[in-house]
């Protein structure tokens, strides 16, 4: 066998080196042609890529963005390709001895569909059509101002089909974060690079009962839109070029570097109506109906940006500052439920409130976006050490303050003893207690949930020739902070404490601190051969080390404050308990890595495309995978490609390690019940008892295939079909109890928690999908340009089945044995990975220019979603109050809408440019519940925990951008 080995490895040896020598050098006369490469702002382009079309022949532009290129005597086609912009082909013709000057400009791209980029490919010359696999480019910096969404996930979700965020409420901090997707799948299986290094992820876990539960995120909008360039979404698995969460894709953030000074100022809200008392009208149908809609105006939204891109002789030094204030939203339904305790057994609510001169109102909670105060700064540089090397340097700081609110505690659950009291009669202390909160909030209160959040990301590195070589070495670090604030709260058990006074209780509590760092190094080499139609070798290797930790709350966040062992209430803060130190901790990873990645032009025609990856994870092991793409062009209009890979996702720290117990709210028979749920880590005493394996990667195997279509000038489509499997997909378990199990039973009293969740592999998925852009470009005149963009997607994420049709669940004989597999993995589960988010998106853009004015129109439809209620113990049926209490099924599909966007631009000089316009111009939300059990006693009109686009309404702004 080794034998053997040899034998191929030294054949194949030989015949690279023949093909080599022939290709070397001829020794015939020569001219040269030479020159300079620009942007449209006279900016150099270093390391453009000059090449002679048809042949191997070409060169890179070096820091100064000058290149020279020695040619036999002749005419030739040179295309000059750059990252972001329109290739260009130019006819020169080189007589013997002579030197031919020719200075290029190179635009900007004008389509999503004609750019050269980063992700992908490894070869400098690629552009997005030119490609194996799909990556749309979204020049960001030329739509931003024309839309109304001030961040980045928002941007995304109306830009690209193929992604998709919707801001959560009530999920704790998930309404701090906003969780994203690509191709329905997790947040943390899509890579995010920014200018092409690795990007760190939350510390937050999306714990809550909202969509992407059990997910690790990345915060892209801890990035600035202002300061961003382009985006490039590679629509592909990655693994095998990029390592770990490239399951879905990658998304690239490239910064901008360009000299002036841009100002930019922002101001808009919601201005809207909705049914706010649509469950209270639904349950009194005979009585007077109180106002069908209300309108209000909310969520204003204030921005303010400054880019400065400082003239430099040598290099680029590109400085970006933004603020943002986001304004909260609510679109919550009249409360229907008890508010004071019942008088003789008999429910007297309103007569009370009319007493005190309340009404429902002054009970509302808060059911939409949180407020959100943030700044960022951003630096993007770089500066030539010598013809070939670049020394380069990106760094970002963010730092944003959430406040958002939890459920509302009514009076009637600050009483001694009745339905719902959290202050049993069988304690002798309770109706102090209750004294004691009642003279704190007499009408009840609702808590509020604080974040303090802080990002920063810095990398260096240089870039450039070693020798015939292209060589890139960067050390990255990035850092995620997530401080967890409570606010107009309490600890009901300080309420019990012997003389203390209403006074001396605590209402603000510090609950705790999750923490990530992340330090990457990077040694990347590649290089253009001259074989065949061309080849572009590429390797290096990775080191990366990642951190996690938690911070215990204060003690008064999280104890117990009284010896008192006869209490019914929940310890801690209410609405977010604080870690207690058995929680808090360090932690700490390594990884290696080695790859390779080739691509070869066997033909003008033919491309085919290579790359392997070997990685080694310290608490995990090793694995190894690789990708293949091909394109071939069948005419020169007209393109196939396709392509399959392996991929996988290391187990985030934060799942490995993240532990808590909460209250959470859990939906039994209609009604949100709290519980006291325990997070256990994977290797906790309980997952032990469980028989949970120690969790490992998971993994994928993707294909694609797909066509690309010059159909005629300025008119483009590419489409594209893929598969998606992935095995041993991580999942937070849904909440189980001890069942008949002693041992497990005794390991949660112990733990104080009701019920236990814990991180494992427990599923296998399959997604499938098709995408498809069409896009067409044109100007005419002198001043006037239409670009029109038709785009969709179609998703279909399903969890593996076996043969009898049911679910494979990877439990555990304990969990079998005790009954409660469908409690593991229940159909409310299923339902967030299938069903919550939309399964298809269509958008379509117009953009229209006329000298000063501008004018954009945009359709989005997004498609239906559906809520599966957890079927335990039949509980997906429940009387519904709207429909005479017949027995009616939780369920409920969500139809699809079109929102419409439109928006106006006047350039009033070269310096000033206005813009006005509506986001959602036509008011659409989503279709209202049809079930009251769904609605929260009232208080959802609209589901919260689907995920479609939101229910904010209408939403009108204006902006002002100053160019100097």
């Amino acid at each position: 066998m080794r034998r053997t080995f040899t034998v191929t490895f030294n054949t194949i040896a030989i015949f690279l080196l023949l093909l080599f020598a022939t290709w070397a050098n001829a020794q015939n006369p020569t001219g040269t042609v030479t020159g300079t490469i620009k942007d449209a702002s006279g900016n150099p382009l270093a390391g453009t890529s000059i090449r002679v079309e048809g042949t191997r022949r070409g060169v890179s532009a070096d820091n100064a963005g000058f290149y020279s290129l020695k040619l036999p005597p002749g005419t030739y086609s040179l295309v000059f390709a750059y990252i972001g912009h329109a290739p260009q082909t130019i006819t020169v013709t080189i007589g013997a001895g002579s030197t031919v000057t020719q200075d290029v400009s190179l635009e900007e791209a004008a389509s999503v569909q004609e750019s050269v980029v980063i992700v992908g490919s490894r070869n400098p010359r690629r552009s997005s059509t030119d490609g194996a696999v799909p990556v749309d480019v979204i020049p960001l910096k030329n739509i931003a101002n024309e839309v109304g969404q001030l961040d980045v996930t928002q941007l995304l979700t109306y830009l690209a089909p193929s992604f998709n965020s919707v801001r959560q409420a009530l999920g704790d901090g998930t309404d701090h974060i906003d969780p994203a997707q690509l191709r329905g799948l997790g947040p943390d299986q899509v890579l995010v690079l920014v200018n092409g290094k690795r990007y760190h992820q939350n510390s937050l876990v999306n714990v809550n009962g909202t969509v992407n539960r059990g997910t690790v995120g990345t915060d892209l909008n801890s990035i600035p839109a202002s300061s961003i360039d382009r985006i490039e979404i590679l629509r592909d698995g990655a693994s095998a070029q990029y390592g770990s969460d490239a399951i879905a894709g990658v998304i690239n953030i490239v910064l901008k570097r360009r000299t002036g000074l841009i100002l930019n100022a922002s101001y808009g809200a919601n201005v809207t109506s909705y049914d706010k008392n649509y469950s209270w009208n639904k349950l009194n149908p005979s009585s007077p109906q109180l106002p069908g809609h209300t309108s209000l105006t909310d969520g204003r939204n204030v921005e303010a940006s400054a880019n400065y891109g400082i003239p430099l002789k040598k290099g680029y030094l590109e400085l970006s500052a933004e603020y943002l204030h986001r304004g909260s939203s609510n679109r919550v339904g009249t409360y229907t439920g008890q508010l004071w305790p019942k008088v003789n057994g008999n429910e007297r609510s309103d007569s009370i409130n009319a007493t005190k001169g309340l009404n429902r109102n002054n009970f509302d909670m808060q059911v939409g976006n949180s407020e959100i105060k943030g700044g960022s700064f951003v630096v993007n540089f770089g500066y030539p050490l010598s013809k070939d090397l670049e020394l380069y340097a990106t760094a970002i700081a963010n730092r944003k303050d959430g406040f958002t609110a939890g459920l509302y505690r009514y009076p009637y659950t600050i009483a001694v003893g009745g339905t719902g009291s959290n202050f049993p009669s069988s304690n002798p202390a309770s109706a102090t207690a209750v004294n004691n909160l009642l003279s704190l909030y007499p009408n009840g209160f609702l808590p509020g949930e604080n974040s303090k959040v802080r990002d920063y990301h810095v990398s260096a590195g240089v870039r450039g020739k070693l020798g015939s070589w292209r060589l890139d070495a960067s050390e990255t670090f990035g850092a995620n902070s997530y401080t967890y604030l409570v606010s107009n709260s309490v600890n009901y058990t300080q309420a019990f404490v012997p003389g203390i006074t209403p006074s001396q209780l605590q209402t603000s509590f510090n609950s705790g601190k999750t923490k990530l760092q992340q330090a990457v190094t990077n040694v990347d080499l590649s290089k253009n051969h001259k074989v065949l139609q061309g080849l572009n070798t590429a390797f290096g290797a990775e080191f990366r080390v990642d951190g996690y930790g938690i911070d215990a709350g204060e003690y008064n966040s999280y104890a117990n404050l009284t010896t008192d062992n006869n209490l019914a209430v929940a310890a801690g803060a209410q609405v977010f308990a604080g870690f207690i130190p058995s929680n808090a901790g360090s932690w700490h990873r390594t990884s290696f890595s080695l790859y390779s990645d080739n691509e070869l032009d066997i033909t003008r025609q033919w491309l085919v495309a290579g790359a392997l990856r070997f990685e080694h994870f310290s608490d995990f092991g090793s694995t190894l995978n690789y990708k293949i793409a091909t394109r071939y062009k069948l005419t020169d209009w007209l393109s196939l490609r396709g392509a399959t890979s392996t991929g996988f996702r290391a187990p985030s720290l934060q799942q490995e390690h993240y532990s808590k117990v909460t209250t959470l709210f859990i939906q039994s028979g209609g009604v949100l019940t709290p519980t006291q749920a325990g997070t256990f880590t994977n290797d906790s005493k309980i997952a032990q008892i469980l028989g949970i394996p120690s969790l490992k990667q998971e993994t994928s195997i993707s294909y694609s295939l797909g066509a690309t279509a010059k159909i005629s000038k300025g008119l483009d489509l590419t489409v594209d079909a893929y598969q998606i499997d992935i095995k041993n997909r991580i999942i937070l378990s849904n909440t189980f109890s001890g069942g008949n199990n002693a041992d497990l039973s005794a390991a949660l009293f112990n733990a104080g928690a009701q019920t236990a969740s814990v991180f494992a592999n427990g599923i296998n998925t399959r997604s499938k999908g098709i995408e498809g852009v069409l896009s067409y470009s044109t100007a005419w005149g002198h001043n006037q340009s239409l670009n029109l963009s038709l785009a969709h997607s179609s998703i279909q994420n399903r969890v593996r089945r076996g043969s009898d049709g049911k679910i494979i669940i990877h439990g555990s004989e304990v969990l079998i044995n005790s009954g409660q597999l469908n409690k593991y993995f229940t159909r409310q589960d299923q339902a967030r990975i299938e069903v919550e988010s939309p399964n298809q998106k269509d958008i379509f853009t117009a953009q229209y220019k006329l000298g000063k004015y501008g004018v954009l129109v945009r359709l989005s439809h997004f498609g239906k979603v559906s809520y599966l209620a957890d079927s335990t113990g039949g509980g997906n049926f429940s009387a519904n109050a709207f429909d005479n209490n017949k027995v009616e099924t939780l369920d409920q599909t969500f139809g699809g809408k079109v929102l419409t966007d439109l928006s106006f631009s006047y350039t009033i000089n070269k310096i000033v440019t206005l813009n006005i316009g509506g986001n959602n111009l036509f008011d659409v939300y989503p279709d209202k519940q049809t079930h009251y059990g769904n609605t929260s006693t009232g208080r959802f009109t609209y589901a919260r925990t689907v995920s479609q686009f939101g229910f904010n309404g209408r939403y009108l702004f204006g902006r002002v951008t100053v160019n100097l």
